[in-house]
């Protein structure tokens, strides 16, 4: 979903503010929703804990006849949990992991405060700033008080002309051919890699089931884009989208759990073919931090849950060597949901950090001859 920034009211982007940079799904979960728990938090902070351990524990190899492959079981001890919401579409957090965040000392308090009143006085006059620069700059005048008056006023009025009028495109390098095949696909969960998993071409899309989240991240043509499939238009959620142009190298992901429907009439060729994964191995993943390298291979891997039985739900943290990081989560039990995560690039010295139901990595049908070392690419 969308939404509005809970601390300057501009449009969200996967959760963070797309003006001030905030991360709204923090920010409303523990401030907004529930501030009553924030203060006990705060109170048990006062008392230190040692953090829980973790253990790895690596179960024996079961040879299974067959092409059955081999499974690995890591697991960790489970940190406490309070009552989480399975269906949410939200990323919960427990107390446990707030308290680390917790500031002690009066000190620290007060800078904290300063902090705050900076970032809401820059994002509050900023932009007035900005606008009242630019007169001075087209006239060679400085503006007089009805153009003050303007700014103040545009800048907290309900007008979103600006967000409306952004240009994804604006910096495309090239203009895709206009002539090309007829070509569809429904894709779901998962990382797809256009030229490889999805030709070039400008898409019609359409909701095929379920709520959908689609992001666009293309380096070369300067695209970063989001798009919200679903029923609430009050937050900007939409049935179908058209112009939306994939180029050869960026990568699409899709997230929530629905499905979407992707059709073109100028799909180019492949840049290259999938090929078969090098990996014949699974492995079953178990609440805890796990490394790849050490406990699992790097690759290319479809997430999977490791029981198919009643509702399931989990959340994946990669934390990415190059400093990147990817969240990656399940809707639990939505009926109309996906939850397979596809395509999944595991590159060595990434960090896996589990809550939830177990999951199991199983070699990717998608997978790609790639140097996976600085991923992500966009």
């Amino acid at each position: 979903m969308a939404g509005r920034c809970s601390l300057c009211g501009s449009r969200l982007n996967n959760g963070k503010c797309e003006f001030c940079g905030l991360d709204n799904r923090m920010y409303d979960r523990q401030y907004l929703k529930d501030p009553y728990h924030m203060a006990e938090i705060v109170k048990e902070a006062d008392t230190p804990k040692a953090p829980p351990g973790q253990m790895k524990k690596n179960a024996g190899a079961s040879v299974q006849s067959g092409s059955a492959a081999r499974k690995t079981v890591f697991t960790a001890k489970a940190p406490a949990r309070k009552g989480a919401d399975l269906s949410s579409r939200h990323r919960k957090q427990d107390a446990a992991s707030w308290q680390k965040r917790q500031y002690s000392g009066t000190a620290r308090s007060k800078a904290a405060i300063v902090i705050v009143i900076l970032v809401i006085l820059v994002c509050t006059a900023g932009p007035v700033l900005f606008q009242i620069g630019k007169a001075v700059t087209e006239t060679g005048s400085v503006p007089g008080a009805d153009s003050w008056q303007s700014a103040v006023d545009s800048l907290f009025s309900d007008n979103d002309s600006t967000l409306d009028d952004y240009d994804p495109y604006e910096y495309v390098t090239r203009e895709i051919p206009e002539d090309g095949t007829d070509y569809e696909v429904t894709l779901s969960n998962g990382f797809y890699q256009v030229g490889i998993h999805i030709p070039e071409g400008i898409y019609h899309i359409e909701r095929a089931g379920g709520s959908a989240d689609l992001h666009i991240a293309d380096s070369e043509n300067i695209i970063y884009d989001s798009l919200w499939f679903g029923d609430e238009t009050e937050y900007d959620e939409i049935t179908e989208a058209d112009d939306i142009r994939l180029y050869n190298g960026s990568e699409i992901s899709i997230t929530g759990g629905g499905f979407l429907f992707f059709t073109t009439g100028n799909a180019q060729p492949f840049t290259q073919e999938t090929a078969a994964n090098p990996l014949t191995g699974s492995f079953i993943l178990e609440e805890g931090t796990s490394t790849a390298g050490e406990d699992i291979p790097e690759g290319i891997y479809d997430i999977i849950p490791a029981e198919d039985a009643g509702s399931i739900w989990f959340s994946l943290d990669l934390l990415y060597p190059n400093g990147y990081s990817e969240y990656l989560w399940t809707p639990g039990s939505s009926e109309a949901s996906e939850k397979r995560i596809l395509n999944v690039i595991i590159p060595d010295g990434t960090e896996l950090t589990l809550d939830g139901d177990p999951i199991e990595l199983v070699p990717a049908e998608g997978y790609f001859e790639a140097d996976l070392s600085d991923y992500p690419w966009n």
